[in-house]
């Protein structure tokens, strides 16, 4: 066996080091390389502090339901400064009037 070996040694070598090849490339088809995901990594990360810094669901609604509070007081104080609108016109058309 030990002849045999001896004999034979550098096409078993070949056969070895071409089936390593062979499994590596097999390897680095199927698996991502480390650079690829470092930079899904990175990009993950980047979208993750986006995030961080965006609003809840929570604080959208409480945003939303002041808003809409906001228009309600608008329209309120619309109709309140109505009256006081048409007087100050009656009032400047009176001033005018005296002017002339």
């Amino acid at each position: 066996m030990g002849e045999l070996i001896l004999k034979y040694w550098a096409p078993i070598w070949a056969l070895l080091t071409t089936a390593a090849i062979i499994v590596m490339a097999f390897l680095a088809k199927t698996y991502a390389k480390k650079e690829d995901v470092q930079a899904v990594a990175k990009k993950v990360d980047h979208l993750e502090a986006k995030l961080d810094g965006m609003p809840t669901q929570q604080q959208m609604t409480e945003l939303l339901i002041e808003l809409a509070n906001t228009r309600g007081e608008m329209k309120e104080l619309r109709a309140q400064i109505q009256p006081v609108e048409h007087l100050s016109r009656l009032l400047l058309e009176q001033r005018l009037k005296d002017d002339k």
